[in-house]
């Protein structure tokens, strides 16, 4: 199925960018954003924790996706039933240029922020781009709407728990709050899809 495909290959590459990025110290101390005490973050609070980095990095930085990473040590029921999650790659660019910046947030603070342009890659396009401004709805309460709809399970062994992801539709030009979770015998993996700026149910078209 394509849409399990695609997001599973997401959260493979959320996970294959940490790793790379893990063994390189790239953030100094006064680059680290202390939140609070919880720890876990929705999806609207990681993109603001990790907006002011990518300003600096270029005051023409907008945003191009978020989505959480799945490395809870334990495949715990409740992770991310609450809406938040504790780890979770924000991802910029500047519009048509192939700039692309990658902020990797740990337990609540930014654990590493780079420059990962490839200056052989093709330019984004303006299309691509989500502007902040345009998010009125958060990662807690669209779980919630998902759950009441029904066929969203947590995950159990792989992409634990409630998964989220935001990334533009640039077919119908909708900014696009996934969230992601397995059928009730964990076999295959399902997302509700809304719309960032109303909250309507948009189904996934991938």
């Amino acid at each position: 199925m394509k849409k399990t495909v695609f997001v599973a290959l997401l959260l493979l590459i959320s996970f294959g960018a940490v790793e790379k990025l893990s063994a390189r110290s790239l953030q100094s101390t006064e680059d680290k954003f202390e939140i609070d005490e919880h720890q876990e973050l929705s999806i609207k609070q990681a993109i603001e924790l990790a907006y002011p980095s990518a300003l600096k990095w270029d005051e023409n930085a907008q945003l191009l996706h978020a989505v959480n990473i799945d490395l809870e040590d334990k495949a715990e029921k409740s992770i991310g039933s609450n809406g938040k999650r504790k780890y979770w790659n924000i991802a910029f660019g500047v519009p048509d240029t192939n700039k692309f910046f990658l902020v990797i947030i740990h337990n609540g603070k930014i654990d590493l922020a780079d420059d990962l342009t490839t200056h052989d890659a093709s330019p984004y396009p303006k299309k691509e781009f989500i502007q902040i401004k345009d998010i009125k709805y958060d990662s807690p309460e669209l779980l919630k709407t998902a759950l009441k709809m029904g066929s969203i399970y947590p995950g159990k062994d792989w992409a634990k728990g409630y998964n989220f992801m935001l990334k533009k539709d640039t077919e119908r030009n909708i900014n696009l709050i996934l969230v992601i979770g397995w059928n009730s015998d964990q076999t295959e993996m399902k997302a509700a899809g809304f719309n960032a700026s109303t909250g309507e149910y948009i189904k996934p078209s991938l």
